[in-house]
């Protein structure tokens, strides 16, 4: 299982060199994107990655700087199918799942892709899923998504609308947190985690190694991702204060950083 971190900064102001936070996962011949900022179609083409061997997204929660790059990422996977006789053959008849937590937003999307050349008419489909409590997925690649509190409680009778993910393969478990509230939300998920992809934008990033200390969790490795403004500010800094707690498992990511795990 191969990881790369896409975008690795939060909804700030734009920042030189980084950009909102989108992880890719290759697994089995496929890959799999973990939220789409702004930048992850044309960072994963260009760095490499195999984005015709796309089966799934998954959207934690639908502010801009996990989705602003969803459109563009759907619309690329047209493009090249475009571009070759090749490409266009491997795509022929193939399912591109997309989950949400909100399915409006992913009318939202369609209705921007059908704007753009061509009404969005391609040899593969999309396949809507709405993100809820449970598996997800269960292949070479099992995801679940537990619900946190990154938007608060919602109304009665409406869904959760944020979520953080559990994936399991090749005998690998890594936790996603998405946006999240409290590291209360994702204890009874972390024992035996291999990595633990936390997000800085909404807590500082020591605090939360002494808070995986205390919990007595077994755990590999941690890395940091979604950064705001406070790890933004002084990156060495605040690493060095993560590593006095956990030392070199534990690291921050930037733009391009890959894991294998």
């Amino acid at each position: 299982m191969k990881l790369t971190i896409l975008g690795s900064c939060s909804g700030t102001e734009p920042m030189p060199g980084r950009h909102q936070t989108s992880v890719a996962l290759e697994t089995g011949g496929k890959l799999f994107f973990l939220d789409a900022g702004e930048n992850c179609g044309y960072q994963s083409y260009i760095q490499g990655l195999d984005i015709l061997a796309t089966d799934s997204v998954f959207i934690s929660h639908t502010h801009m700087d996990h989705t602003g790059g969803l459109p563009h990422l759907l619309w690329n996977l047209r493009k090249l199918c475009t571009i070759s006789k090749e490409n266009e053959d491997r795509m022929r008849g193939r399912k591109i799942r997309v989950f949400l937590p909100d399915l409006d937003v992913f009318d939202g999307v369609c209705k921007m892709l059908r704007g753009s050349e061509g009404n969005y008419e391609t040899v593969f489909s999309l396949e809507p899923h709405l993100v809820e409590d449970g598996p997800l997925l269960d292949g070479r690649l099992r995801v679940s998504a537990f619900h946190n509190w990154h938007l608060g409680d919602p109304a009665p009778g409406e869904p959760w609308k944020s979520f953080s993910f559990l994936l399991e393969a090749e005998g690998k478990k890594l936790v996603y947190s998405g946006d999240f509230r409290d590291f209360s939300e994702l204890r009874p998920h972390l024992d035996g985690a291999d990595l633990i992809l936390l997000e800085t934008g909404h807590h500082r990033a020591c605090e939360l190694c002494k808070e995986l200390v205390d919990s007595g969790a077994p755990f590999g490795r941690v890395m940091f991702y979604h950064h705001g403004l406070e790890i933004l500010g002084d990156f060495e800094g605040e690493l060095a204060l993560a590593r006095e707690v956990l030392g070199d498992r534990v690291d921050f990511a930037d733009d391009g950083t890959e894991i294998s795990l």
